[in-house]
């Protein structure tokens, strides 16, 4: 493995240990005597530090140092975090992320931050006459490896002594000491190591070092773990014998009562890159694809033994959709961690009071959305925030909580993700929102007198929309909003406005669980195949043409007691100049699609049926073709395009 792709690795584990930090750094303003809190983001900053150095990222290897050192002083109680204190944290952990982002080839001055955190811990050491000590390694001030293992078997863990040998051609020892390390910490506790971290980090040891790790796991999980790594020579583990004579000490009962708990974790983990996981979801989806080419040739066959033979292989294929697709889903906690920290920051630049609740943070969906809706659902709570929650004085006026209420919530609803934004603040006043379309000239007054309230919210979603009195850094300007909506529609979903004056907004997005394979009705139009996602599909139906009527030179029928609106497939994608004559006895097939509020009758020449398919996207070349969200390879090798139609109705 070359050290680039350790980089690679050192950037995604890097990223999580920076959301531990800011979450626990949350936790830790709002419960400051917490040791456990404490000790999770010191073993933290601990653990990005010893990678860090690995990797040879010194700025942050650097700066990590410092914070651990602060994080020490913490848990030894000789300074406490107060909110000059919790702001330097968070302080840091922002020049850790743009450290964690800047090119190779450029360096972040990170001499101010450093010198902050080096003031606050030396005021932590004249408010303790000059004697508090820096971190190294796990090392904890006046404790030697004696007392650490009484402690250790005092929770009724075992003690282990290991000596690892390196390969005599190893290279990059510190690389695979650490990994040794790392592999010990997701078994238990690592408690000392001969020689120090330090110097293991340094690779300025020889080709063995031993370790003293803390566990439930039994030896022979310890040696297998690290035998797996490469370039390990050998593994020799040994119980400590203070620890074994200390735990025979409790009795036969205790242990039999440990015995019971312990739970062996062979299981690993694996990371993979994103492109080689994409690679094989293509090629499921093109063995999808096929299955369906072969079931129906198989239509005009009669073969029983064949018959059988095709089922189970369509059982099969079946099954390993299913499990393929399993793993492009992710939990939308990567995306919700992200709030918290900006929902407080937002409070104290406002001088508001802003309470943030989530549910449904391990609700998953797939992967390649989990990377998109962030970005949405950052606007959304900024436009709560600001427009949504009052000032402190106008809910002290209208009698509500100081401290206002954000839900942020996350649910399955079908093969659909529905995700949440409420507030308690003041609401959305249609009154205004129609001044507002009539100022800007977005609808006229006969069009907003026919329109429902929630229609008429429904235009903040509308580019340029904005009814905010004065522009901020948050909001105000009339973007975002339409933004969110055309993202939403972009991954085939919908958004929604449920809002009442003076009692707070409820902001519903619905999405589809994956994008990568859907259902989707084929139609022909002219010669032509097209793909029209199930989602976005109502019903099929038959109309007359007596049943079509013209109004202001547009083409719609009264279905279901509202007006419908047809669109001709073939004149809007430009296959002939004009729609299809049928005869006095005729009918047009029209599918009926919708996309957030807007509902239309699509004519097509002829119904093909149901089909799973493949996303494939165009390119850049014909990205961004109106109508048109992709396109797919059928069972006869043909390829159909994919109808976008939240840009058709």
């Amino acid at each position: 493995m070359s050290l680039s792709e350790y980089k690679d690795m050192f950037a995604s584990e890097a990223t999580e240990y920076l959301q531990t930090l800011n979450s626990r750094i949350l936790e830790l303003e709002e419960d400051p005597e917490s040791l456990s809190i404490i000790d999770e983001m010191f073993r933290a900053a601990h653990s990005l530090k010893g990678m860090a150095g690995t990797i040879g990222f010194e700025q942050i290897a650097s700066l990590t140092h410092w914070m651990e050192s602060l994080f020490d002083q913490l848990r030894q109680k000789n300074i406490y975090a107060e909110k000059q204190l919790i702001d330097l944290l968070f302080e840091s952990l922002d020049v850790l992320e743009k450290l964690l982002d800047q090119p190779e080839d450029e360096e972040e001055d990170i001499s101010e931050i450093i010198d902050k955190l080096g003031q606050a811990i030396n005021g932590a050491e004249e408010g303790n006459g000059g004697e508090v000590k820096f971190c190294e390694g796990e090392k904890e001030p006046g404790d030697d490896l004696d007392v650490k293992i009484n402690k250790s078997t005092e929770k009724g863990d075992q003690v282990y002594l290991l000596t690892v040998e390196l390969d005599k051609e190893c290279i990059l020892k510190s690389v695979r000491a650490y990994m040794v390390l790392k592999e010990l910490e997701e078994l238990g506790h690592i408690i000392k190591s001969i020689p120090d971290e330090q110097e293991l980090e340094e690779g300025t040891f020889g080709d063995s070092f031993q370790v003293y790790a803390q566990t439930k796991e039994k030896p022979e999980l310890l040696k297998s773990t690290i035998e797996d790594i490469s370039e390990i020579k050998s593994v020799d583990v040994k119980i400590h014998e203070d620890s074994e004579t200390k735990k025979k000490e409790k009795g036969s009962m205790l242990e039999e009562q440990q015995k019971a708990i312990l739970k062996k974790t062979g299981e690993k983990i694996i990371r993979v890159e994103t492109e080689k996981l994409d690679g094989l979801i293509g090629l499921v989806g093109e063995l999808v694809v096929n299955r369906t080419g072969v079931l129906e040739i198989n239509k005009s066959i009669d073969n029983p033994d064949l018959n059988t033979a095709l089922e189970q292989l369509d059982l099969i294929t079946t099954n390993l959709q299913n499990a393929v697709m399993k793993l492009r889903m992710v939990p939308i906690k990567q995306v919700f961690d992200r709030f918290p920290r900006l929902v407080r920051d937002y409070s104290q630049d406002r001088n508001k009071k802003v309470d943030l609740f989530i549910e449904g943070e391990e609700t998953e969906l797939d992967r390649s959305i989990v990377n998109i809706i962030g970005e949405p659902l950052v606007h959304l709570l900024r436009n709560a925030m600001d427009h949504g929650i009052e000032s402190l004085e106008d809910r002290k006026r209208f009698n509500k909580k100081e401290s206002a209420t954000i839900n942020l919530s996350a649910r399955h609803e079908g093969s659909y993700i529905v995700i949440e934004v409420q507030d308690d603040g003041q609401g959305i006043d249609p009154k205004k929102i129609k001044a507002k379309a009539l100022e800007k000239e977005v609808k006229t007054a006969a069009e907003l007198e026919q329109m429902s309230d929630n229609e008429i919210n429904m235009l903040v979603f509308n580019s340029g929309f904005s009814t905010a009195e004065e522009v901020t850094d948050v909001s105000g300007r009339g973007v975002g909003m339409d933004a969110v909506r055309s993202t939403v529609e972009s991954l085939h979903g919908e958004i929604n406005l449920d809002t009442n004056v003076g009692e707070g907004t409820k902001c519903s997005i619905k999405l589809p669980l994956t994008l990568a394979i859907i259902k989707a009705m084929l139609v022909r139009v002219e010669n032509e195949v097209f793909a029209i996602p199930i989602e976005a599909i109502r019903e099929n139906i038959y109309i007359s043409p007596k049943d079509i009527n013209s109004v202001q030179k547009q083409k719609v029928i009264t279905f279901r007691e509202e007006i419908l609106q047809l669109v001709s497939l073939r004149t809007r994608l430009h296959l002939a100049e004009k729609e299809k004559d049928v005869g006095s006895d005729g009918f047009y097939s029209i599918i009926v699609v919708e996309s957030g509020d807007k509902k239309a009758g699509l004519i097509v020449d002829d119904f093909l049926g149901q089909q799973e398919i493949v996303i494939k996207s165009l390119g850049k070349i014909l990205e961004g073709l109106n109508g048109i969200a992709g396109a797919t390879v059928m069972a006869n090798g043909e390829v159909a395009l994919i109808l976008d139609v939240s840009t058709l109705v």
